[in-house]
């Protein structure tokens, strides 16, 4: 069988705009995927890290201890023990909660009572799957009306052993 200059064409343009067609539509398809927003990283399902708050009046010093953060979907939760004035004796646990976007943006909040003081703890900041870390306050007022409140400041790192959980 002979093909004549017009057959050699033919079969060429048979191979070649397929080929055409489907590098364009892998083009087009690259371009678009480069478009639509990149969905962020997962967040770790737990974080560890320090807690640091600036000195009380009448505290032998300021206040420095480890925190644990817990993440589910866009939940957060978070516990730190609590201390004597002294710092020389656990009298509880903090415990927050509250919400993470999808950003990684965190706000959590607290409340205790210790001996008739209301204490009131507000922290933000943002997660990424590598830590984070959170800026709040803290707030009481006791039974006498007298209202005092200091700054903290939190730095976190993935927990060992933490599972990466999609921030919903």
């Amino acid at each position: 069988m002979r093909y004549g200059l017009g057959g050699v064409r033919s079969a060429l343009a048979g191979i070649a705009l397929p080929a055409l067609s489907i590098m364009a539509g892998a083009a087009y398809a690259q371009n678009e995927s480069q478009n639509q927003p990149q969905s962020p990283s997962p967040l770790a399902n737990a974080y560890r890290g320090m807690f640091v708050c600036e000195q009380l009046p009448g505290s032998a010093d300021i206040l420095h201890v480890p925190l644990d953060v817990a993440v589910r979907g866009t939940e957060v939760q978070f516990a730190r023990p609590l201390f004597n004035l002294r710092g020389t004796r656990v009298l509880g646990s903090e415990l927050g909660d509250g919400s993470v976007d999808a950003s990684g943006k965190v706000h959590v909040t607290s409340t205790w009572d210790y001996r008739g003081i209301t204490v009131q703890g507000d922290y933000s900041g943002t997660l990424t799957p590598s830590g984070g870390t959170l800026t709040g306050t803290q707030s009481w007022r006791s039974l006498l009306g007298k209202a005092r409140s200091r700054t903290c400041q939190v730095a976190l790192v993935p927990a060992v052993n933490a599972q990466h959980a999609a921030a919903n």
